[in-house]
């Protein structure tokens, strides 16, 4: 975003603000919107899921709009933001996995509960405010404010949540990552399985080995990692091994070769349903090896460009010394540790209770403990009209 268009975007949002605040809130009316995929996934999946179970009697609303860098694209964001807003100025509850424009550039109602439910588990690269780069302006403007709570996935993660968010760290609650209650179902991880095979029957009864790295660079100018040579790969690895690709869904290009994988997962699949089919996860930096560490398997880093990602974005890990995993910085290092088949595990525990606190499968229903209750009913109805006296 530039200036002119934040400045002609704001002036409108603000504008329309005011208009819609006049009208009543729903009390009983929740919306969860991101500007990351055109489908509900990730951590609002598993919170609409849950809500929906508990709460069937409240009005569900889903704004799921992704952002786009052409033009028309952009001008088609802002009618979808003119939507936003007006859902933000006459809703209860607002969740959001994301920046969201319309939060930022103004304070919301009293009435309205803001939360951020962050769409990655842990902390393991800088993001928001937390990167060794700040935003650009505009951006840094207006980025990540206007909050009310900021959920983290452990008591330990809730200072870069804060820091990275812009959220005082008393409104940053530790109630777990939704997102991960999939990986902590037998019967959730099974029937992922099930459905993966069936979309891939060339997987069945090998070991797969999934490559799913993250992206690099920022806004336009993101681009896929550098480093595995998939064709090399494949010609090391025994047939029992299927080598499956899973690129990151915000990339607008993947890889430049495809060459050499057995499978190629459409990179808009939840990647929590390709874990559940995967043997041995081949990564860099990307904040899936929180959700993999559940499952207790086999986890090799090609993390060749580390002195690069630490200056920009930067990490929160020191991969020395904090990371679990096998680290290698080529794809020779990736066989060798792939069919050498050594791995330490011993670490996953003591891991996952730092970045992930007591995991038991239920992080989305202490959300909807905590934040829907009574939502809707009388007594929240009273709350309401006492804290406008």
């Amino acid at each position: 975003m530039n200036w002119l268009e934040y400045l002609l975007a704001t002036a409108m949002l603000r504008w329309l603000r005011l208009v819609f605040s006049v009208l009543p809130i729903r009390r009983d009316r929740v919306v969860l919107a991101s500007a990351r995929h055109a489908q509900l996934e990730g951590n609002l999946r598993h919170l609409h899921d849950a809500m929906h179970r508990a709460r069937p009697d409240l009005d569900y609303v889903l704004l799921l709009e992704p952002y786009s860098y052409r033009f028309f694209g952009k001008l088609v964001y802002l009618l979808r933001l003119t939507r936003g807003m007006y859902y933000l100025c006459t809703s209860r509850l607002f969740i959001v996995d994301n920046a969201y424009f319309p939060i930022h550039i103004a304070q919301h109602r009293r009435e309205t509960t803001v939360v951020q439910v962050w769409h990655a588990a842990g902390a393991l690269k800088r993001f928001g405010f937390a990167t060794n780069l700040l935003p650009r302006q505009p951006e840094r403007r207006f980025l990540h404010q206007h909050y009310d709570y900021v959920i983290a996935s452990s008591e330990a993660t809730r200072h870069a949540y804060a820091d990275a968010l812009r959220t005082p760290i008393d409104r940053v609650v530790a109630l777990g990552s939704p997102r991960t209650d999939h990986l902590l179902d037998d019967v959730q991880v099974a029937t992922s399985r099930r459905r993966l095979l069936d979309r891939h029957p060339n997987l069945e009864g090998r070991r797969v080995v999934l490559y799913a790295p993250t992206f690099r660079g920022r806004g336009q100018r993101k681009r896929a990692a550098p480093g595995l040579d998939a064709e090399r790969l494949r010609t090391i690895l025994p047939d029992e091994y299927a080598l499956v690709l899973k690129a990151h869904p915000n990339l607008h290009r993947g890889p430049s070769s495809r060459l050499g994988y057995d499978a190629i997962v459409d990179p808009a699949t939840e990647i929590n349903d390709v874990l559940a089919i995967s043997d041995i996860l081949v990564t860099d930096y990307s904040s899936v090896v929180f959700d993999w560490a559940l499952l207790r398997r086999p986890l090799v880093l090609l993390v060749a460009d580390l002195s690069d990602y630490e200056a920009d974005p930067g990490l929160f890990l020191d991969y020395h010394t904090d990371m679990i995993g096998t680290q290698v910085i080529d794809t020779e290092g990736a066989a060798t540790a792939i069919v050498g088949a050594d791995f330490d595990l011993s670490g996953y525990d003591a891991f996952i209770e730092r970045h992930l606190g007591s995991a038991r499968g239920d992080a989305s229903e202490r959300f909807v403990e905590r934040f829907l209750g009574d939502l809707g009913r009388r007594s929240d109805r009273l709350r309401a009209n006492v804290s406008q006296e």
